[in-house]
């Protein structure tokens, strides 16, 4: 591995990791700072694309933020480093730590992506969807890198991370600079930023992201989208691609 710091993946690193992961509440998790060599993640940062070419923007009552995954408009340190994660010594790294066997990510607009948010951006409380809306696979794992050097508490824009009712954020991510945060994907992993970001004008809440999938672990598993709550426990609401499971044959 080039882009990413070797300390990370020694054994006795491995084991810390594993432990803070199986331990954390109020669903899995691990974060792991310093996560890329220095330069690269100062250079990942310092190379973020213009606006415009953020082919996913969200706004709407749930979310406001740009989300894109053209890498091939983006600069070559966004690719690389895609490539990097995708490796196989990259998937065992994150079996290690986490049990999920067989974690891999997909080469198309569901795999790896970078995210934006300016000030007013906030995302509500959610949970991802399940199963690969095109693929017969399912999604297991969450990889989100923070990439804003100067970014302070007081802007938010931490991850908060929530009870399986959705009534109490149990924990608060802070985005810090060059952090990894490697979380589950399940029906109640439910997380968000929603309190909107209070950043200066110039300033801008980076990530690059990735999700993980496996095999399906049953064959009946029926397709969900992200689903958006309150903050509640009040009736949850579908997001805009619900009815996917019926076009695509998923589940």
């Amino acid at each position: 591995m080039e882009l990413i710091q070797s300390k990370h993946f020694s054994t006795e690193q491995i084991k810390v990791y594993k432990e803070e992961y199986e331990q954390a509440k109020p669903y899995h998790h691990v974060m792991i700072d310093n996560f890329l060599e220095e330069d690269v993640a100062k250079k990942l940062s310092q190379s973020f694309p213009a606006d415009e070419l953020f082919n996913h923007p969200k706004k709407d009552k749930h979310e406001n933020k740009l989300e894109g995954d053209r890498f091939d408009l983006y600069p070559d340190i966004f690719s690389v480093l895609k490539e990097e994660i995708a490796k196989p010594q990259f998937s065992a790294f994150i079996e290690q730590i986490t049990g999920v066997k067989g974690a891999f990510v997909t080469d198309d607009t569901y795999g790896v992506g970078i995210q934006k948010g300016k000030k007013g951006s906030f995302e509500d409380v959610h949970i991802d969807f399940n199963i690969h809306p095109e693929k017969d696979i399912q999604h297991k794992l969450n990889l989100q890198i923070f990439l804003s050097p100067t970014w302070k508490a007081e802007w938010n824009g931490a991850i908060e991370m929530w009870n399986d009712c959705v009534s109490k954020c149990k924990k608060a991510v802070s985005c810090r600079f060059n952090r990894a945060l490697i979380f589950e994907v399940k029906d109640t992993a439910f997380y968000g930023y929603t309190k909107p970001l209070e950043c200066p004008d110039h300033t801008e809440r980076k990530v690059f992201s990735a999700n993980f999938y496996t095999k399906k672990e049953e064959h009946d598993i029926a397709f969900h989208d992200t689903i958006f709550t309150s903050c509640k426990g009040t009736e949850t609401k579908p997001s805009f691609i619900s009815s996917l499971k019926k076009a695509f044959k998923v589940g």
